[in-house]
């Protein structure tokens, strides 16, 4: 959940440190005796160069601040500006060089706790309109560093689309995040009009329809299964995946057809913001260059055409999205290589699923006493063809998933296995591995 920090501003002194440290920013090399290169790389603004930062001792609230919270800049009844958080760190050494100064510290109330920002804005919010978002009493006036309680967000999401979109509606500034529940909706397409992955491909393919591709790209990710969301607008990434992976994911159209660089330092801010494990690019296609870039970098570039194969495969199949998050999460370039190897896991489960429904119809001709792996390999030579008999040891398994708890399409009773319904209604519950029913089903007419 994003969070609302608070940064009061309101003392002279208190100000001049903001005007430094948050809305100028330092050279990066004043950090290099306090924290590591990858640190300093992690926490430079990519647009300014600098790091920006405040430093607070409230750690009762410091401590529940996470990357990703939206933090606004209080002084004198107004929100000045707003940025958001990429970390936060604990480190007096680093707060006193900074900001140690004769009548500007006090030892026994150091600012140790660190809040590191990007993308600063400058807004012009009186406190009234933002006490009436949040619930706060019209005369609430923040009194130094503080949070909004989760409570309050979850009434202010509750009312929004998300906080990022209720706090653009009231600054102006900062990004709107939809949410996308693609599983849950409609899918088809209107007669004669493009499926989904058809729009992406059209729109990566001309530069003026990044805003488009963006939510489309974030739809189909919702739509191959994952928890996704489109991030509009605002210095930050495009599409970010929260579930079963967190990755941001950078949306590139290009009417040229190809990507030239992922840009690796401004993604590498993207996934500090958001404290993201994986980045992934769309685009129409990648130069050399680019996939060579991204190998080095730990980025997965995914044309906009396989994205179409994944949907496909989705639609077909209903692969689940840990299946694809597996070959997503792979750095370098998705290629053709990458689907055919989605494309043999689905022939073996294929097989496998047929396996399942010819050992529940033998089960179904069976007597009670004949419940066993090789009693069933007879009745299934008498049922198919010699090819199409899986071997004793593929029925045991066969079996065994079956009288799975999670399962019980059959029981273990006595030394052999019976079922526990019928085989159109064992056909119905196996529709939860995909279409692949649907399929085995339409084989077995031919």
């Amino acid at each position: 959940m994003t969070g609302i920090a608070i940064i009061t501003a309101g003392r002279e002194e208190a100000y001049q440190d903001y005007l430094q440290s948050v809305k100028d920013g330092h050279d990066p090399a004043e950090f290099e005796r306090y924290l590591s290169d990858d640190e300093i790389d992690a926490l430079t603004d990519s647009e300014t160069g600098n790091v920006h930062l405040w430093g607070t001792s409230v750690d009762s609230k410091w401590q529940f601040v996470e990357g990703g919270d939206i933090a606004l800049i209080y002084r004198d009844g107004r929100y000045i500006a707003q940025a958001t958080v990429v970390r936060t760190h604990d480190n007096r050494e680093l707060a006193e060089h900074l900001w140690r100064t004769e009548g500007n510290w006090n030892p026994e109330s150091p600012w140790e706790y660190l809040i590191f920002l990007t993308g600063l804005e400058e807004i012009d919010v009186d406190v009234e309109s933002f006490n009436q978002l949040t619930g706060y009493k019209e005369n609430y006036i923040p009194q130094g560093f503080s949070r909004v309680s989760d409570a309050r967000v979850r009434k202010i999401e509750d009312r929004y689309e998300s906080i990022e979109t209720a706090i653009n509606e009231l600054t102006g500034s900062g990004v709107r995040v939809h949410e996308f529940d693609e599983e849950s909706s409609e899918v088809e397409s209107e007669e004669g009009t493009p499926d989904l992955g058809e729009q992406i491909v059209t729109a990566s393919q001309d530069g003026t329809q990044y805003e488009v591709l963006e939510e489309l790209v974030a739809k189909a990710f919702s739509r191959l299964g994952f928890e996704a969301r489109w991030i509009e607008g605002g210095d930050d990434t495009d599409v970010e995946i929260t579930a079963p992976i967190h990755a941001v994911v950078e949306v590139k159209a290009r009417t040229s057809g190809t990507l030239a660089s992922p840009d690796a330092t401004r993604i590498q801010g993207h996934k500090e913001r958001h404290s993201a494990d994986h980045a992934i690019v769309v685009a129409p296609g990648f130069t050399p260059a680019a996939i060579e870039d991204a190998n080095r970098q730990g980025i997965v570039l995914l044309a906009t055409d396989h994205l179409q194969g994944l949907l496909e495969r989705r639609e077909m199949y209903g692969i689940p999205p840990e299946k694809f998050a597996h070959y997503l999460i792979e750095p370098g370039a998705f290629q053709d290589d990458r689907l055919d190897q989605i494309d043999d896991e689905l022939g073996t489960r294929l097989s496998g699923t047929e396996d399942l429904l010819a050992v529940m119809e033998a089960l179904q001709r069976a007597d009670p006493e004949e419940g066993t792996a090789d009693r069933l390999r007879l009745i299934l030579k008498g049922m198919y063809e010699s090819e199409r008999v899986p071997e004793q040891h593929v029925i045991e398994q066969s079996l065994n998933l079956l009288a799975h708890p999670s399962i019980q399409l059959a029981a273990y009773k006595d030394g052999h296995y019976q079922p526990t319904t019928t085989i159109e209604n064992a056909k119905v519950l196996l529709q939860q591995f995909g279409n692949l029913i649907t399929k085995v089903g339409a084989s077995d007419e031919e």
